[in-house]
């Protein structure tokens, strides 16, 4: 796991991110959001462009990068959580309170423990969940 300095982006060697339908998104492509205390937003691909906490469908085994940018200087992290909202495999940031600048979680492997992603200071309106299939 490696983090850079909150847009969320996924970007992934693997096959899948969706939050329309239940069709992979294409290996490769990055997944972008903005941290806004309100919710993640979708900015890219188009599938997910404007949506809040859109439901992110990754391949088990797969490796994705995720990056978010602050879009309004709150303090904000992303962390991976299961079931019980617990940090799974220590995939997490530390917390970002500067407008414009960003972070990036690489999780090398996608495990069936992962149920979420959260921003632990807005845990209510900065949740999505992860369908993995």
């Amino acid at each position: 796991m490696q983090l850079t300095g909150g847009t969320l982006a996924i970007g992934f060697l693997g096959t899948s991110v969706s939050a329309q339908d239940d069709d992979p998104i294409e290996a490769e492509t990055e997944i972008m959001f903005d941290g806004l205390t309100e919710g993640w937003v979708g900015v890219e691909p188009e599938e997910i462009a404007d949506d809040e906490n859109p439901t992110l469908i990754l391949t088990e085994g797969d490796s994705y990068e995720i990056t978010f940018e602050n879009m309004d200087g709150a303090e904000h992290n992303i962390e991976i959580v299961d079931e019980d909202d617990e940090v799974v495999d220590e995939y997490e940031t530390d917390t970002n309170s500067e407008e414009g600048e960003t972070e990036t979680l690489e999780i090398d492997e996608v495990t069936d423990e992962m149920a979420e992603y959260v921003c632990r200071p807005h845990e209510e309106t900065m949740r999505g969940e992860i369908d993995v299939q």
